[in-house]
């Protein structure tokens, strides 16, 4: 049995070919070592490669030991191993960061080492699902930003739920990453390259859409903002909330027409927000002439106001840019 590609014929011993039962059309996968090729009779489950790292975090800000063991996680190491002889002081924190890493679990634990491993396949997870998943959250975060403004939730509920989206976040990327390293795998889940990337792109996007609804959040539980300035952030709140609806639409449908609109109507939305706050300031700073105590109601005043307008433009330009991924796919 054989078969030619160009002006190479490759023969097959009879005696495997009878072993494994095989006819002519039957599928045979191939696996290339550095100086080889291995023959399966069939089609071969992609093999999971096992990483494992150490860290040490002697002399380690805690924020440094969390940006190496996200590292490692995105990187798809499957064993985590963190090293201190002082790791009593820094192990609740050091659970927290693993806690919040999907898959992750810790299996042993002494005075001077936690060890975490991976307990899933990233090649069985969907990133379909992993973004509709995001997406809900995001929507519920902008839902409920409308309703903080309303005086009717809770900002701290949002910024819980950031951590959600995170966690998600990271472990998508760990499935694309994965995907675009091994193209068995990328057959599998019946996709290219370019569509990777793509979602990619999108995966982004919503987490940083997310993110600006927390620092949203965050500002509004310590501002101190009159009913007519609330009212306009609520508008653009609004604006903010159709457009991400539209393009997540665009999204999953590939609804080009909807994905353009959002192109064309991106400049008016900001420049909108541009209004309001040019609006703003001059009505705070007719405050500040008035009062005892300028700084502290610019504190409380002006400068949430604009950093506020800047993340929802922010999200507005992150929009946009999902908008312009649909336009760019097939």
């Amino acid at each position: 049995m054989g078969f030619s590609k160009g002006s190479y014929i490759i023969t097959m011993p009879k005696s495997w070919v009878v072993k494994n039962n095989l006819k002519k059309g039957d599928t045979i996968s191939i696996e290339e070592g550095s100086n080889e090729l291995i023959f399966y009779a069939g089609q071969k489950e992609p093999k999971r490669k096992e990483k494992a790292i150490s860290i040490e975090t002697e002399g380690k800000k805690l924020a440094i030991i969390k940006a190496e063991i996200v590292s490692a996680y995105l990187n798809n190491c499957n064993t985590i191993e963190i090293r201190s002889k002082a790791l009593a002081d820094d192990a609740p924190v050091i659970k927290g960061i693993i806690r919040n890493l999907s898959g992750m679990e810790i299996i042993e634990q002494t005075g001077t080492k936690i060890v975490a491993q991976d307990l899933i396949d990233v090649s069985s997870i969907s990133i379909q699902n992993i973004m509709r998943r995001m997406d809900v959250i995001t929507r519920s975060m902008i839902d409920d930003l409308l309703l903080c403004l309303d005086g009717k939730c809770d900002p701290k509920s949002i910024i819980n739920r950031d951590a959600d989206v995170n966690r998600l976040y990271f472990l998508g990327y760990r499935v694309i990453k994965n995907a675009m390293e091994n193209p068995a795998v990328m057959r599998e889940l019946d996709t290219n390259i370019w569509h990777i990337a793509n979602h990619r792109s999108v995966l982004i996007r919503v987490e940083e859409i997310a993110d600006t609804q927390k620092r949203i959040s965050r500002l509004l539980s310590n501002a101190q903002l009159r009913d007519e300035i609330l009212e306009g952030i609520k508008e653009i709140s609004r604006d903010i909330k159709s457009s991400y609806s539209d393009v997540m639409k665009a999204y999953y449908t590939n609804d080009k027409a909807i994905a353009l609109e959002i192109e064309i109507n991106h400049e008016s939305l900001i420049e909108k927000c541009n209004k309001f706050l040019e609006n703003a300031s001059k009505r705070s700073l007719v405050e500040i002439k008035d009062s005892r105590q300028p700084r502290a109601l610019s504190e409380k005043n002006m400068v949430p106001i604009a950093n506020i307008v800047e993340f929802k433009k922010a999200a507005l330009s992150y929009i946009r840019r999902i908008a312009r991924i649909v336009l760019s796919m097939d």
